[in-house]
């Protein structure tokens, strides 16, 4: 690159010095007649003298001629290296002030632009949602007025198909009956804070095995249990569906080998079950002890004192497996 208009201005006013300082030290000065107090007590001596000058007169003025010519051929140098720095390259030696430019960088062929990743940018939309492994949908049931997300997975683990049928304790909302196929789950709703009962309608209605549930309790707690005080026809577990908690009831079916005593017969003499625990707050020892070594104190309700049997959950749904006996 040239030299820039400033360097030329700068190069000018250095020689337009330099000639006025050689043309000043060229000419003789004015004749006068310091009045100085005397040659020995001139101040000014001392001053050159410490700085290198010499105060003679010729010998100094000679001397600083020399180096005011050396500086003119120096400065020569400089004006050739600039005025040659012309045909170095394109870029040269920058204006004031800029900064070399970069040249652009050529892109490969074939070569596509990488877009950033965002990892908080929202999905792609309409993407298909992947079902859950192994997630089974229950058929839906009642679903009662008011509900308040409490359900109940009602699953036959039997053979044959399954009625159940509900009681609702005073002021609740009825629930119709269910017809549930072998194998098959059905949810069932029910409304904030609903409390009951359920059976299977198998048998002769004296003999049945209770599930029991108050949604929404203390604390908003789900209370439960499988009872055996209304004796035995089917066999039933309740249980949380996620939440803690533990299983009442059992799934074995009880009525094999029980005593020929204790077993719950239809009017056909038909056995369907076992017989109640307890009848008009008769309890029955015989009857209890044959429960309680099927059904632990805290799993299921055997004598109407069994407190323990009572379970508590935060989950409001609950999964109940049933199957007949016969």
């Amino acid at each position: 690159m040239a030299v820039s208009p400033v360097n030329r201005s700068l190069q000018s006013l250095i020689f337009q010095t330099l000639s006025k300082t050689l043309e000043t030290l060229s000419t003789p000065p004015s004749p006068s007649i310091p009045e100085t107090p005397s040659p020995t007590e001139n101040p000014y001596q001392s001053l050159f003298s410490n700085d290198g000058f010499d105060p003679s007169g010729t010998g100094g003025t000679q001397d600083l001629t020399q180096q005011l010519q050396a500086l003119m051929e120096t400065m020569d140098q400089i004006t050739s290296l600039l005025n040659g720095e012309q045909g170095a390259g394109e870029q040269g030696v920058p204006e004031l002030g800029g900064t070399p430019k970069k040249a652009p960088t050529a892109q490969q062929p074939g070569q596509t632009p990488t877009e950033p990743t965002n990892f908080f940018s929202p999905p792609p939309p309409n993407q298909p949602e992947v079902p859950k492994t192994g997630e089974t949908q229950a058929t839906k049931g009642n679903n009662p007025t008011g509900g308040a997300g409490n359900t109940m997975d009602f699953t036959n683990d039997g053979d044959k198909p399954m009625t159940i049928t509900f009681t609702t304790n005073p002021g609740q909302q009825q629930i119709p009956p269910l017809t549930i196929e072998p194998g098959q789950t059905v949810r069932q709703e029910f409304p904030q804070g609903w409390s009951g009962n359920f059976r299977s309608d198998k048998g002769d209605g004296s003999a049945v095995t209770l599930g029991e549930v108050a949604f929404n309790g203390a604390g908003n707690q789900t209370f439960y249990d499988v009872s055996y005080i209304e004796g035995n026809n089917a066999s039933m577990t309740i249980a949380p569906e996620t939440g803690p908690g533990k299983t009442s009831g059992t799934l074995e079916n009880l009525v094999e080998g029980a005593p020929e005593n204790i077993l719950a017969r239809d009017a056909n003499g038909q056995v369907y079950g076992i017989k109640k625990t307890t009848t008009s707050e008769v309890r029955d020892p015989e009857i209890i002890n044959y429960y309680r070594g099927k059904v632990g104190a805290d799993e299921g309700y055997v004598d109407p004192k069994d407190d323990l049997s009572t379970l508590g959950t935060s989950d409001t749904h609950l999964e109940v497996h049933l199957k007949d006996v016969f």
